[in-house]
């Protein structure tokens, strides 16, 4: 299925409240104040056409006293963009900056995909402790598994975490790097991507294109101990160009001016930074 919007963490199983239209649906967060309510959609809707935009819009107008907030997720042809635009203005939105999300991601591009040799010193070092296998079908185990190091990895980081149901969406339509311990055969690393097909992008030359989102990643202490990073990441990201037709890897946000650890590590990898259509905000009385 193509879409005309989308973004994985609009999926229902990501929490908060949710709404499903007839060609639309969208994840939101909503805080009230006596009568006055905050309405937050991060990277949504998810719409299949310009009509379901349109009945999303819509849809939306029949909030009341209410600050609408939309952060749109990224959008890969500029002629959509301007449309997506135009449908905001006529509906009396206003373009704000992102202030909760990145306001930009980071894309690999196949034809340009190519890691410099300091790097593969990093790639081959994590080889020798671990064999890498590229999945695009899991089973309760590997979820499991997954989910293990992930709730370690939120907790390290202070991370609210997600539910296994999560994973398990995500799971549907996947890409999946597992680093085994040679000595153990257990799972110490995952990167978890996520694949969708948009049409009428105008970022390369193709009708329609296959995009691989980078959802997850986690190490446990052994795949800490063994810098896996690179190693899991680069089977993943070559095996999707090589294998799987992906054309396009979207690191899924970045920000060159909120100041994000995880930016310098997705730097490396030689994509360009990619800026997100915007963020809208609507107050309705």
């Amino acid at each position: 299925m193509s879409y005309y919007i989308f973004d994985p963490i609009q999926f229902k199983e990501f929490g908060y409240h949710f709404y499903q239209g007839v060609n639309f649906y969208y994840r939101y967060q909503q805080h009230k104040k006596l009568f006055f309510k905050n309405i937050y959609i991060p990277y949504g809707p998810n719409c299949q056409t310009k009509e379901s935009f349109l009945q999303f819009l819509d849809h939306i107008e029949n909030f009341r006293l209410a600050k609408i907030t939309i952060d749109l997720p990224a959008v890969y042809s500029q002629k959509r963009i301007k449309e997506i635009y135009s449908l905001l203005k006529k509906h009396k939105y206003k373009r704000i900056p992102y202030i909760h999300q990145d306001e930009e991601t980071i894309l690999l591009f196949k034809n340009t995909f190519r890691l410099k040799s300091k790097k593969m010193i990093k790639v081959r070092y994590g080889h020798k402790f671990c064999n890498i296998a590229v999945k695009k079908e899991l089973n309760d185990k590997d979820i499991d598994d997954i989910y293990k190091i992930y709730l370690g990895s939120a907790k390290r980081i202070g991370f609210p975490p997600k539910e296994k149901t999560a994973f398990k969406k995500l799971s549907q339509k996947c890409l999946v790097s597992l680093a085994y311990g040679k000595t153990t055969n257990v799972i110490e690393g995952y990167v978890f991507g996520y694949l969708c097909d948009f049409n009428e992008v105008n970022l390369i030359q193709k009708e329609n294109i296959k995009v691989l989102f980078v959802m997850f990643t986690g190490l446990n202490n052994e795949g800490r101990k063994h810098r896996l990073g690179h190693s899991i990441h680069y089977e993943l990201f070559n095996t999707a160009f090589q294998n799987y037709g992906i054309d396009i890897i979207d690191f899924h946000g970045a920000s060159r001016t909120k100041n994000r650890s995880y930016v310098a590590f997705k730097r490396e990898w030689g994509g360009e930074f990619y800026s997100l259509p915007g963020s809208f905000q609507k107050v309705k009385f």
